[in-house]
């Protein structure tokens, strides 16, 4: 029954009216444009990827060209060019060509914009070049390196002699073993003077030997003195101090000649670390003006070396003073 007032069918008309057409409203799908606030983030992290690529691909790309740069030097390298031309080996030259024929492909390859082939062969060329150096190592280097070895040799010999003649006196003059090491020293300046300083070191070495066998023997037997001569604390720190010196030079001389094992070169090691700490000790108790108590630790410092000596077969007597 329709109400009344009401056209007949007005029924359905009202079922389409008011709610449904708000509820069409809210599945609409949103106005194209502006791009939402949803597409932001996205859109920044994006550009921020973009640009991160970018930079890595900028520093690639810089240090192939500087290994490029660092290839083109050693090709340019007219002293490098000279040694490899005149030492006659015909590998190092092969080495040498493979270098520039890398490098030009590695050129070429950067200039494609094939970064990783680029890298490849600029590597490469830089191997090959190595390998072409250390075929014809650099004989002035090599000379003066042994010239810097040379010379603490020589040092160091001189120190063990001088102590070996202080302390053994008319006992050490006339010994073989002195005699041969001091002929040895003077052949070896001579071959030094002469530009022949490897052949000097070998000579060292030689001398070397001469000086443990002989220091040895005459540590074992007692010749060398240590009783006290000085007439006080601060004259006797000075005495002490050169005899620490002497025993320290004889300490990688002996592991050199008579080639300890594993166990006693962890002793060395060891005492070595204790008498450096009793050293350092030392000296800082002097420079304040204890010169008994910085004796005492002196002394100390020189009998942690003397067991160091004994853990590698030279036997020498305590210093006098020296706790046991």
């Amino acid at each position: 029954m329709t109400p009344p007032g009401r056209p007949k069918g007005s029924h359905r008309s009202a079922k389409h009216e008011g709610p449904p057409m708000r509820a069409a409203a809210a599945v609409a799908p949103p106005r194209t444009g502006a791009p939402g606030r949803g597409w932001m983030p996205l859109l920044a992290l994006a550009a921020l990827t973009l640009v991160a690529v970018g930079a890595r691909a900028d520093d690639n790309r810089a240090q192939v060209q500087q290994r490029l740069a660092l290839t083109a030097r050693l090709l340019a390298d007219s002293s490098t060019l000279q040694r490899i031309a005149g030492s006659g080996s015909r590998e190092a030259a092969a080495h040498l060509e493979s270098g520039r024929l890398h490098h030009a492909l590695a050129a070429d390859a950067l200039q494609r914009g094939d970064l990783a082939a680029a890298r490849r062969e600029v590597e490469e060329a830089l191997r090959r070049l190595a390998q072409a150096r250390r075929l014809v190592p650099d004989a002035q280097a090599r000379q003066s390196a042994a010239r810097q070895r040379y010379e603490q040799m020589l040092a160091s010999l001189e120190r063990l002699l001088e102590s070996w003649r202080e302390h053994a006196g008319a006992a050490a003059a006339n010994d073989g073993d002195r005699l041969a090491a001091m002929g040895l020293i003077d052949t070896a300046r001579h071959l030094e003077g002469a530009g022949r300083p490897e052949d000097a070191l070998h000579t060292l070495a030689s001398a070397e030997s001469h000086v443990l066998a002989g220091m040895n023997r005459a540590l074992g037997t007692r010749e060398v003195d240590y009783t006290q001569r000085a007439a006080g604390p601060a004259e006797e720190f000075q005495l002490e101090l050169k005899r620490h010196q002497a025993l320290s030079d004889l300490v990688p001389l002996a592991v050199k000649e008579l080639k300890p094992g594993a166990e006693a070169m962890a002793l060395i090691g060891r005492y070595g670390d204790m008498s450096r700490a009793a050293l350092a000790q030392a000296a800082q108790l002097f420079e304040a003006g204890r010169a008994a108590d910085a004796l005492a630790s002196l002394r100390l410092a020189a009998l942690h070396l003397q067991r160091a000596l004994g853990a590698a077969g030279v036997a020498t007597p305590a210093p006098a003073g020296a706790a046991p």
